[in-house]
């Protein structure tokens, strides 16, 4: 049975090609929404996806602040050496997620998450490619965490928080997928960057091509056969 799915957010994440779509996934349909489309509107979906949350907010608290967990801290003076102070792990937490709820992307699943009991999916942003951070800008920070060895932990640190605050709120985050990242979490693959630009605008995130979009349409159709009813 076919499922219409409603896109809120930057529906290139989901932009694969009509005939690619059509071959691989007979199934499924995705339609660009309005967050303020009302609730009859909501009531022909069988889920939204949502996308715009991207690991920026967490980028930023790590280039303030560390903990102990970090591969590049070693000690309470090599934190005072790099002029990151030491932070517990429940105040980085308790920062990451009031962080994270300021974003408008989480407010406007909340809203969803009110009006509807269909599945609601929110995906990650791409991370930035390694090549855009070579421009500097706000991509900058990544790199530098990257180049102290602290790639791996804040990507999964964004991953972790984001994945429990959804679940708080009764939607299914769906990380960036693995195999378009870099070994280290923090870049997207440039194999999935669209040539046309390296980064979006304002969104400290990379513009994907098909391929990425494809990845990204495996991971909702897998969490559409895997999801409980909210």
């Amino acid at each position: 049975m076919s499922k219409r799915l409603c896109v809120l957010g930057d529906d290139r994440l989901l932009d694969c090609g009509a005939a690619q779509r059509a071959a691989h996934w007979t199934d499924l349909s995705f339609e660009r929404g309005q967050v303020d489309m009302g609730a009859d509107l909501m009531t022909g979906y069988d889920g939204f996806v949502i996308s715009g949350l991207g690991i920026a907010p967490v980028v930023e608290i790590f280039g303030e602040l560390s903990c102990l967990d970090m591969p590049s801290v070693e000690d309470a003076m090599s934190a005072l050496d790099a002029e990151l102070p030491l932070a517990s792990t429940a105040m980085l937490r308790a920062y990451t997620r009031e962080r994270l709820e300021a974003t408008r992307v989480v407010a406007v699943a909340r809203q969803l998450r009110a009006q509807t009991e269909a599945p609601i999916f929110l995906a990650s942003l791409p991370r930035p490619s390694a090549q855009a951070c070579q421009t500097g800008g706000r991509e900058t920070e990544l790199a530098q965490l990257a180049a102290r060895g602290d790639g791996p932990f804040v990507s999964a640190w964004f991953d972790r928080m984001a994945g429990e605050l959804c679940a708080d709120i009764s939607v299914r985050f769906l990380p960036q997928p693995r195999m378009s990242l870099t070994a280290d979490g923090m870049f997207t693959k440039e194999d999935y960057v669209s040539p046309r630009s390296t980064t979006g605008a304002g969104e400290n995130a990379a513009q994907v091509n098909a391929e990425f979009a494809c990845l990204v349409i495996d991971q909702v159709a897998h969490a559409l056969k895997t999801c409980s009813p909210a």
